[in-house]
């Protein structure tokens, strides 16, 4: 991503930059069929002049996800958050939600600001509520989601459409808070999720929602496993087959 290049690895994002006014243009006008993983990416992909656009989530192995077993001796309830832990993740947010919370949250994930997010973590005397483990194997992953009560992530919707975790989170049937798209490029989730302005006190509010209303989580969770139908990864692999077919037929 350019916007986290351009603060992290300035030589990376001039390499970006070059790439995105000379190469990717001419790329894009070149082509004859363009995959896109999110609704987002859409107004850039067209403002370079393509066309015959076609959505083809990120996709995930549904039965993982629905198999998972709970873990025996994690706190309930739990409120899960898996991602890197670095800025644009917002961890921050999610740990001072959890302030005056009845509940306990796992973060999951590693990256530059663990030490941070511990400092955090002590500064609001949450040290017995609030864990960060490192990354797990994936072949656990579903096990986590499995234990938990909410996920919830405070990430930049702008910057990375709709991450791998919130659809595994789907997949799961774990209720999920996260924070309000772009207006227009919402992906189908609004019933599938609970959307939240990007800050502490909103976050609070809407896990705490989740928390203490069955009917509102039973609801969520069903919706979240029938919309995470369009990321099955069966589906979209065979679309992929039928567009190279296409393609090959056509030239």
């Amino acid at each position: 991503n350019r916007k986290i290049a351009k603060k992290t690895n300035f030589k990376k994002y001039i390499g970006l930059k070059y790439l995105e006014k000379f190469i990717e243009p001419y790329v894009i006008q070149q082509a004859n069929k363009i995959t896109i993983v999110y609704r987002i990416i859409e107004p850039y992909i067209i403002k370079k002049g393509g066309k015959n656009l076609e959505l083809l989530y990120n996709r995930i192995d549904l039965s993982q996800f629905s198999n998972g077993r709970k873990i025996e001796g994690l706190p309930t309830p739990l409120v899960l958050s898996v991602g890197n832990l670095i800025k644009e993740k917002n961890h921050e947010c999610v740990i001072r939600a959890m302030k005056n919370l009845d509940a306990h949250c796992l973060i999951i994930g590693r990256g530059t600001d663990y030490e941070k997010l511990q400092k955090i973590i002590i500064e609001e005397r949450l040290e017995n509520k609030i864990q960060i483990i490192d990354s797990i194997p994936y072949n656990e992953i579903q096990n986590y989601y499995k234990s938990a009560s909410v996920f919830a992530l405070a990430y930049d919707p702008e910057l990375e459409g709709l991450p791998m975790p919130v659809i595994e989170a789907m997949a799961s049937g774990l209720p999920i808070v996260i924070p309000f798209q772009k207006e227009g490029f919402s992906d189908g989730l609004e019933n599938s999720v609970i959307f939240s302005k990007r800050n502490s006190i909103e976050f609070h509010n809407n896990i705490k929602k989740i928390l203490n209303n069955q009917n509102i989580s039973h609801e969520l969770s069903i919706n979240g496993i029938n919309k995470s139908k369009d990321f099955d990864e069966e589906i979209i692999e065979k679309r992929e087959a039928e567009i190279y077919a296409e393609l090959i037929q056509n030239n």
